[in-house]
């Protein structure tokens, strides 16, 4: 035995000593306990990296999961602590949106559902062994089988193997699958393409592939198809000629950030449609000339005619035409609320024909990867489940990855329904509003316990895998099926979920193939090329019956997804509370966000509450005013409201979410809000964005620089950012990787309403222009001549030779004299220990210190990273090289926004950056002299 090895089994030896003369009998265990492949080796202090997939939308991104070897609760373990995207994946390519970072949260929640439960006679749940489940859901499905009541099977979006296997057990059970229910899903878009190509499919969409993008109502950034992937490709589309459109009828994220913003009323897109399609082939940008019989089946619209539908202002619309007939590779993109109305369907069928026009579905529009949903469904189809449960037709109704009597329009009555299935049977990892009302409940291990596969989109197969052990009695829904197949037919279950998937995997992958998947978590496959052709028959059909819509009654409820929440589910994670919404930077609590107008009109301000009566409901919510709001118009998050007032569009099973002629009424009552922002709007003169003339600096009369700091010399690094104000979308991303990385405390809506919050980074929006908002992310600036330090009576906060306001919590004592002084007011005091509650204190990350109250908090750009890679250079005799440290919000921004690295290296990007002729820093009159260069937004107007 060697000198290491004999200290090794001195110290372990030693540690197992210790721990049996304090008395405590943990039983047997592993040192460290391996999950991993055993030839990976795990190294405490180091975080292991397990690539998997984020299954927290159907977007799918690919992740890679930071697992630490640490001590909890006096228990040793493998432990997540961190997501981030996987680089060079096709569909993220390292980015990870704010529910992505904050879905580590699903893992650890409290609510999780820890083993099988089974509704007793008075209907309270009571714990039951899965044998105990899997008996009575068996008997029963052979029961109703017999009494000729059809057993069925609706789940959430499904794709890769695992849809494969609910086939095959429907198949082997006689269970009827039923299309899969997706709240947002794009049903508009699919039945569109299903008349006009003859494929019920939503497209790629190739953003950096166009010279011109006209969206509208697709929300790109936030909830409409894959918003990382979009923002990706949005900021590659900016490195070069482009330019973007986007019209909605309300005020988004997305939409503030388009180069020309069009306010459109819902429906208003038919007569601009069709305007545009035939302008497009009387100007000769058609590549493809639609038949003439289909052509006048369309409605012809005049240009006043569209002037007067839309309210556009005449140079808008002509900046429009000339935009989509001189560029050389246009995109035009229909969705969100611009299909969410009564015609957005046809408002979908004139995009497909423009798309096909004008050569897009050779270029921009990629139908051959196109979404990979097998089963997708529309609230049709579940309208049609709702009738077969009223019509007690329903026996064994198992509810998959789904939340209905949440996500459904309350006048469905889902729930009701509900009571008269046979048996209904529940599957889901945390407990939700469905959940509750099942019979019986068979608990999900989360995709980071357990085996499967993905499917972004055709020709994108992502892998799932465990990167800790089971917390609790849970089984994966591959499992699931297997073993309850297995009790069906009286068998034993043949092999786990993990040997299926093998085999499907080997079916399809060549072993490179398979090499690759286990190894980078994702591989490309080759896919058949698709060339839609024109359905003209069934277009012309289409458009038969059609009868141009007339302008609906003011004011005008939109109800919207929400960036924070998607469709309602992520608001289960508490993260996404704790995050202000971009738009309005309120956190905690419910609003309705209304225009400035209609506020003079009944003299309202921010959290004056209001009933919105229709005739199919009545709402009461609290007003905030929100500029940019089209006069008349009425926008709510969905995942605000307690109940849904969406409706089912007839035809084709699409949402309705969009109501005019809505009652508005002051009642008299105010509710305080959470704005966690200050003044959006009076930046000017203060130097947070820069002005739009800037005045030479008049060398002649530059006087010598006087402050009572003493210099700091930086003699290998002085770290520091440089933001781009020009790709910044304000997603909050950063915000939310920040909170995870740092182990940043909730403090909950009453220390909001104090203005206590705690987030390191904030997002702070400002109005520019008429149309357009700019983002500015704001952290502690790091600066040179730092007003914090001089002030704190113990050094708790200092300039360390590397740039670094650095911060010693278990120095500080609390006088708050810095953040007084700070006139970025980017330091956070923690009045209170804000803990999170058991098991979600798992996913601290052992890199960070968990502060005590009563210290002052605040960004360092991540030092524990800067630190790793310090060290790591060091060992290898090498100074830190560029781009090797990337702190938390950089890593997971989908645009690039942010660049970190060695202020002293004239190589470094960083460098550069903060050499640009864009380049200011804020507050810069100060003297401060901040390390975070902002580069200015050179693209408020029309490109």
């Amino acid at each position: 035995m060697d000198r290491r090895d004999f200290l090794k089994s001195a110290g372990i030896i030693s540690g197992v000593a210790a721990i049996s003369s304090c008395g405590i009998d943990r039983g047997t265990e592993k040192i460290i306990p391996y999950l991993i492949p055993p030839e990976e080796e795990v190294y405490p202090g180091k975080p292991l990296l397990v690539p998997s997939s984020c299954t927290e939308c159907p977007a799918s991104c690919g992740i890679e999961v930071q697992v630490h070897d640490k001590m909890y609760r006096g228990v040793r373990g493998l432990f997540p602590t961190k997501l981030e995207g996987i680089a060079g994946h096709p569909v993220n390519d390292g980015a990870l949106c704010m529910r992505g970072q904050a879905s580590l949260m699903r893992l650890y929640h409290p609510q999780r559902i820890k083993r099988p439960m089974i509704r007793d006679g008075e209907g309270r749940f009571r714990v039951a062994s899965w044998s105990e489940a899997y008996g009575k859901i068996v008997e029963a499905l052979h029961q109703f089988q017999q009494a000729g009541r059809g057993n069925v099977y609706l789940s959430g979006s499904t794709t890769g193997t695992l849809t494969e296997l609910i086939d095959h057990f429907c198949q082997t059970t006689g269970v009827k699958r039923a299309p899969e229910y997706e709240p947002l899903a794009p049903t508009a878009i699919r039945k569109a393409n299903a008349l006009v190509f003859g494929r019920e499919e939503v497209p790629h969409y190739r953003i950096e592939a166009a010279d011109f993008l006209f969206t509208l109502g697709a929300d790109i950034f936030e909830t409409f198809g894959s918003p990382i992937n979009q923002a990706v490709q949005f900021a590659r589309a900016r490195k070069k000629s482009f330019t973007w459109y986007h019209a909605e009828p309300h005020v988004s994220l997305t939409g503030v950030q388009a180069d020309e913003r069009l306010t459109i009323p819902p429906a208003g897109e038919i007569p601009l449609l069709s305007y545009l399609l035939r302008e497009l082939l009387q100007r000769g940008r058609a590549v493809k000339q639609l038949p003439e019989a289909l052509l006048e089946s369309i409605p012809t619209v005049s240009r006043q005619e569209v002037l007067q539908a839309t309210g556009l202002p005449a140079a808008k619309l002509d900046r429009l035409v000339k935009k989509m007939v001189r560029a050389r590779r246009p995109l035009i993109i229909a969705g969100g609320m611009s299909t969410a109305h009564e015609q957005g369907v046809e408002v979908a069928v004139l995009t497909a024909l423009i798309q096909w026009v004008t050569g897009q579905t050779e270029s921009t529009v990629d139908f051959t990867h196109a979404d990979a949903a097998r089963h997708p469904g529309s609230l049709k189809d579940v309208q049609a489940l709702v009738e077969r449960l009223q019509q007690e037709a329903v026996g064994v109704l198992f509810l998959a990855r789904t939340n209905p009597v949440e996500t459904l329009p309350a006048g469905m009555a889902f729930e009701q329904a509900l009571k008269k299935a046979g048996l209904v049977v529940g599957l889901s990892d945390v407990m939700n509003e469905t959940i509750r009302q099942c019979q019986v409940v068979l608990p999900l291990s989360h995709p980071l316990e357990s085996w499967g596969d993905t499917e972004p989109r055709r020709g994108v197969l992502n892998l799932i895998q465990p990167a800790m052990e089971k917390q609790y009695d849970s089984h994966s829904e591959g499992d699931v099926l297997l073993q309850l197949m297995a009790a069906y037919e009286g068998k034993e279950v043949a092999g786990e979920y993990l040997d299926y998937l093998k085999q499907s995997w080997e079916r399809k992958l060549t072993p490179i193939q398979m090499k690759q998947l286990r190894e980078k978590g994702f591989v490309e496959l080759p896919v058949p090329a698709v060339s839609v052709q024109l359905q003209r028959q069934q277009v012309e059909q289409f458009w038969q019956n059609f009868r141009m819509p007339t302008p609906g009654a003011t004011p005008v409820l939109v109800v919207t997804p929400s960036i924070r929440s998607y469709d309602g589910r992520s608001r289960q994670l508490p993260l996404m509370q704790e995050i202000p919404d971009p738009l309005s930077t309120i956190s905690y609590g419910r609003w309705v966000m209304i225009s400035e107008a209609l506020a003079r009109e009944h003299n309202l301000k921010n959290g004056d509450e209001v009933e919105i009566a229709h005739d199919d409901f009545s709402l009461r919510l609290p007003v905030f005013i929100q500029k940019r709001m089209p006069d008349g118009v009425l926008a709510v998050q969905r995942d605000l409201l307690e109940t849904l007032p969406l409706q089912v569009e007839k035809r084709f099973g699409g949402t309705i979410a969009v109501f005019p002629g809505v009652r508005v009424h002051k009642t008299g009552n105010h509710q305080h809000l959470p704005i966690l922002a200050g003044s959006m709007s009076n930046y000017e003169g203060r130097g947070i964005l820069p002005e739009e003339e800037e005045h030479e600096h008049d060398h002649e009369h530059e006087h010598e620089e006087l402050h009572n700091y003493p210099p700091h010399p930086h003699k290998d690094y002085r770290w520091g950012m440089a933001i781009d104000l020009e790709s910044c979308i304000g997603c909050n991303a950063c915000t939310a990787a920040c909170y995870v990385e740092n182990n940043i405390p909730l403090v909950g809506v009453e220390e909001h309403l104090k203005g206590r919050e705690m987030s390191w980074i904030r997002i702070e929006p400002y109005y520019v222009g008429e149309e357009k908002m700019e983002f500015l992310p704001m952290m502690c600036q790091q600066c040179d001549n730092a007003p914090c330090e001089p002030v704190c009576p113990v050094n708790a906060t200092h300039h360390n030779p590397e740039g670094l306001n650095a911060q010693v919590y278990n120095r500080c004592v609390g006088t708050r004299y810095c953040s007084n002084n700070c006139p970025y007011k980017v330091r956070r005091f923690n009045w209170f220990e804000h803990r999170l509650p058991e098991p979600l204190d798992k996913m601290y990350n052992p890199a960070v210190s968990v502060r005590e109250r009563g210290v002052m908090e605040k960004c360092t750009f991540c030092i524990q990273r800067i630190r790793a890679a310090k060290d790591r250079a060091k060992d290898e005799g090498r100074p830190v090289a560029d781009g090797e440290i990337v702190p938390a919000c950089a890593q997971t921004c989908p645009t690039n926004a942010i660049v970190f690295g060695n202020l002293l290296d004239k190589n470094s990007q960083v460098y550069r950056l903060a050499h640009s002729q864009r380049q200011y820093r804020v507050l810069e009159e100060l003297g401060t002299e901040p390390a975070v260069h902002y580069l200015k937004n050179e693209r408020n107007g029309e490109a």
